[in-house]
């Protein structure tokens, strides 16, 4: 499959260039101060401990598809993906997540190293909290230093920049009407109300991974439009399906917990389209909700139909998104990548 062997290709190369990228950040003598050289290498660790780089490796697969071929294409590949990573180091404080990749979340491992290095001379409660809100400004920061030390044009560069700050600041807005969402009762948060907040959490990184990829391969960026909406229709569709997963998955293979989400009674499209049941409403982010009740949730979001309507919904958003792609001139690869990309996320099971 094109998309299976692009992403293994592709994903060493996303991972090599972050090794290197973080290099001469965590060479001994860098810094002074020891606690500084571990911190970057630690943030660099974090990075490397796993993840699929869907984001990067679109990036250069549309850049390749429309005919691009400088290497410094994974320059602006990294920049997403640490990015990414920030807003993953961030949303673990925000959600009190202590695991990650089925490794303790970055404040979570700091906690842990605080205790053991520092807690028998120091009361401090929050160092755990105060690294990992630095590790993801950090992270923010240097994908900003990726971009402007790549090899491009300064006008591509400048404009692969902006993409990443709006990508930034749209991310931001989803997290904050997240937030603002999560307080609401679950009756009255629409599916409308979702899928806007999805579209900044999680298709507008996409979206301006694709766009950055595309204009530094043609600054005239003749399918922008296309491309926008192609990747705004799959990142919805994504977040739909890792919604799902968050209560249906596997551990195993997602290394997270499927009952955090019943818990905190997370406003997913999956618990908006079973609103109308007594029992999700009732159950749904109850405090101190016992197992027997999570998996009363669980049968009830099955018995609705509010499961088998979720996977309905990322199916239509996923063939929205194909026919969109259609009209965008790529390579044969690329067509395909992207092809087969819409048929991971539809069939995604970890």
């Amino acid at each position: 499959m094109a998309f299976k062997k692009a992403l293994s290709d592709e994903k060493i190369k996303v991972e090599t260039r972050i090794d290197n990228f973080f290099e001469r950040f965590t060479q001994e003598g860098t810094f002074n101060n020891k606690f500084l050289y571990q911190f970057y290498a630690d943030l660099k660790s974090y990075l490397l401990l796993g993840g699929k780089r869907l984001r990067p490796v679109s990036l250069v697969m549309i850049y390749k598809g429309l005919g691009g071929k400088d290497e410094a294409i994974y320059d602006l590949a990294i920049s997403v993906e640490l990015l990414h990573n920030a807003s993953l180091v961030h949303d673990d404080i925000i959600d009190h997540d202590v695991i990650r990749r089925g490794e303790p979340s970055f404040h979570a491992f700091y906690d842990q190293w605080f205790q053991k290095n520092m807690g028998k001379a120091s009361d401090q409660t929050d160092f755990g909290l105060a690294m990992g809100i630095l590790g993801g400004d950090l992270l923010i920061d240097l994908g900003q230093e990726a971009i402007l030390h790549s090899n491009f044009n300064q006008n591509k560069k400048l404009k692969a920049l902006t993409y990443y700050l709006t990508a930034y600041r749209q991310l931001i807005d989803g997290v904050a009407a997240e937030s603002y969402l999560q307080n609401l009762p679950l009756e009255k948060v629409s599916e409308l109300d979702y899928l806007d907040m999805i579209k900044g959490k999680t298709s507008a990184l996409f979206e301006k991974s694709l766009l950055m990829g595309a204009v530094a391969a043609d600054e005239e960026e003749k399918f922008k439009q296309e491309i926008s909406e192609f990747a705004i229709l799959l990142g919805q569709s994504f977040q739909i399906r890792d919604d799902i997963l968050g209560v249906f998955g596997d551990p195993e293979k997602t290394g997270k917990s499927i009952d955090g989400d019943i818990r905190e009674g997370k406003k997913t499209l999956l618990a908006i389209y079973g609103n109308q049941d007594s029992r999700i409403l009732n159950l749904y982010g109850k405090k101190g909700i016992t197992e027997k009740e999570i998996q009363t949730v669980r049968d009830s979001l099955k018995d609705c139909g509010a499961l088998e309507n979720a996977k309905k919904k990322t199916i239509q958003l996923s063939e929205k998104a194909s026919k969109i792609l259609g009209k965008v001139k790529l390579s044969e690869m690329a067509v395909n990548f992207f092809k087969e990309l819409i048929q991971f996320v539809q069939e995604r099971i970890d």
